[in-house]
């Protein structure tokens, strides 16, 4: 009889193609998110925050000075002062509130920057600020005003992407791994082979360890004391071949014969009322 060979579990392979399809879906869900929608959303919660930041300042009379030099320097000292500052903004008149009003403003604006890198001289700059308010109050007439990302948005989305395309990946290597091993069997002799060259047959073999067969792992135990851990789910049909084996090793016990009910006694004639 002819050498038989497993072959990949087709189940298996399907439902790790479709949990690879799944997590690599998942990856490319973040990237898109990561990479163009969340710092879209930034962007224009930046220039929502822009528009508010000028006209705080215009309220305030500081409109002509409302560029930041060290953007990073000023939030960390907004920052620091916020609390005082949304205590003067309370007061609701006077020099003091509107100033307290500006600097708020300006430290959303500037947060805003910072959730999508660009907390910079290069976009804290305003060549004609009357102008640039003029332009932003246009663009936003007609626009609600945008969510404000939060600090984990953007980075959790490069945490989602890398993880489901991780997981993809390494199911397709898992996939291809598993794909390469192959165990041979001899119907003869029922001599089985490993994929690193070990072979038994029976005889050899002195108990099945089956606490793990519920999860599809046998450990087979032989006599010279070598223990081979057996994957049962992903090589077909190598559990069939196990338990061919099995009835022919030396501790096999075969399973008591299934009871046959026993039909109930007929009762005698004319018995029933």
């Amino acid at each position: 009889m002819e050498q038989q060979v497993t072959k990949i579990n087709r189940g298996w392979m399907i439902k790790m193609l479709i949990y690879c399809a799944a997590m690599t879906g998942l990856g490319i869900w973040g990237l898109v998110d990561g990479a163009w929608i969340y710092p879209k959303r930034g962007r224009e919660s930046a220039s929502y925050r822009e528009k508010e930041y000028l006209e705080q300042a215009q309220n305030a009379g500081r409109l002509l000075t409302a560029s930041v030099a060290d953007p990073a320097a000023e939030r960390r000292r907004l920052s620091e002062a916020e609390r005082s500052l949304r205590a003067d903004a309370e007061k609701k008149s006077g020099q003091t509130s509107l100033d307290a009003a500006a600097d708020l403003s300006r430290l959303e604006w500037l947060t805003a920057l910072s959730r999508i890198n660009r907390l910079d001289k290069e976009h804290t700059q305003f060549a004609d600020p009357v102008k640039r308010l003029g332009e932003l109050q246009q663009e936003w007439q007609a626009k609600k005003a945008p969510v404000p990302l939060s600090a984990y948005d953007i980075p959790a989305q490069w945490v989602i992407c890398a993880g489901g395309l991780g997981a993809g990946a390494y199911i397709l290597f898992l996939i291809s791994k598993v794909s390469t091993k192959r165990f041979r069997y001899d119907p003869a002799s029922m001599r089985l082979t490993l994929p690193g060259g070990v072979s038994f047959e029976p005889k050899d073999i002195r108990e099945l360890d089956k606490r793990k067969w519920d999860k599809f792992f046998v450990t087979v135990v032989l006599k010279d004391g070598r223990q081979e851990k057996l994957d049962l789910l992903r090589h077909s049909p190598l559990e069939e071949w196990i338990l061919e084996m099995e009835k022919k090793t030396d501790s096999y016990v075969p399973p008591p014969p299934a009871e046959t009910p026993q039909a109930a006694p007929a009762e005698p004639a004319g018995s029933q009322v």
